[in-house]
């Protein structure tokens, strides 16, 4: 049986999450944590929710979201999350769950459901090979959980795929090209410094430029209101990284990197990226995790400052 998620259902859901949810990688959680990750969150809606319900108890659970404010929220929803009782893990009812789901975003007018870093309900997950180390989200789907594969078999289509890095900042140590890095890119204009907006400028339109709407909104504020790597040309902004700080689970938190277009092949991703990690180090956080796409040329700045590839999660659609 298929029906709509309630909130009675929620100590069932729990126990789910700690089981099944766990199974799939997502960090465990008391009943608070998870009310405040999932059923609690503002995008969160019993509308795209549903559960599977056998013999009377609760063995399935799949949820969504949807806006007209979200990115492509006009025409998208999406996925979250599907979690299967060990007993009733099987491609039969995880079609049934998503079938649901893709009913419901189309009787609100949605023509595709997608699996994104868009999705604005962020659920953690704990990086294989660590010690509880903990990513604060997934990008899409995890290629090693047999749920991949049944969404392709659904017509999911991959649009992407999606390199979860991590790295254990507590024997980090500046490679040794930085320093010629630094020094030739000084002589051609080039530096890296904490932004100051009453010295520095074009930070914005850089921001802009780079089309990224979750950017847009954090960058800015967060240059002139936490902190801010930045490669200057003179003192005009020609790149960014950070901010820089710890989040509670010792992970040091990075929103990106990026570098204007007509400021390309001086190394200054290079440079802000190992300053960043110098900086996060400095500030107490004892790693840190990333995504980069799998064809990302940035994937080897990642890799020189000694990360490594811990998962790989695929960015999925279905026209509906």
């Amino acid at each position: 049986m298929i029906r709509h998620y309630e909130p009675r259902d929620f100590s069932a859901l729990h126990r789910l999450w700690n089981t099944a949810g766990v199974r799939q990688g997502y960090v465990p959680a008391t009943e608070p944590e998870l009310e405040a990750l999932l059923t609690g969150h503002i995008w969160f809606s019993q509308r795209f929710a549903f559960v599977l319900e056998q013999a009377g108890a609760l063995a399935g659970f799949v949820c969504g979201c949807a806006g007209d404010e979200l990115p492509q929220g006009q025409r998208r929803g999406y996925f979250t999350c599907l979690l299967l009782d060990e007993r009733w893990e099987t491609e039969d009812n995880a079609r049934l769950l998503l079938t649901a789901l893709e009913d419901a975003f189309r009787r609100e007018g949605k023509t595709q459901l997608a699996s994104t870093f868009f999705n604005p309900i962020h659920l953690p997950w704990v990086i294989p090979g660590t010690q509880g180390h903990q990513h604060n989200n997934c990008p899409g789907v995890a290629r090693d959980l047999p749920l991949h594969g049944w969404m392709v078999a659904m017509g999911y289509q991959v649009c992407a795929g999606e390199c979860a890095m991590y790295l254990d900042l507590k024997n980090f140590r500046l490679p040794r090209s930085y320093e010629e890095k630094r020094l030739r890119a000084g002589q051609e204009g080039y530096s890296i410094a904490w932004y100051d907006d009453r010295l520095h400028t074009g930070l914005d339109d850089m921001v802009h430029a780079m089309g990224n709407p979750m950017w847009s909104q954090e960058i800015p504020v967060a240059a002139r209101t936490v902190n801010m790597l930045v490669a200057l040309y003179g003192n005009r902004v020609a790149g960014f990284t950070g901010p820089v700080y710890p989040e509670p689970t010792g992970r040091g938190y990075f929103a990106g990197i990026a570098v204007a277009k007509e400021h390309e092949k001086h190394g200054l991703g290079t440079l802000l990226f190992c300053r960043l990690c110098q900086a996060e180090q400095e500030a107490g956080s004892r790693y840190m995790s990333l995504f980069t796409g799998e064809d990302n040329h940035a994937q080897k700045i990642y890799l020189s400052a000694g990360f490594t590839v811990r998962r790989i999660f695929s960015v999925m659609t279905k026209e509906l």
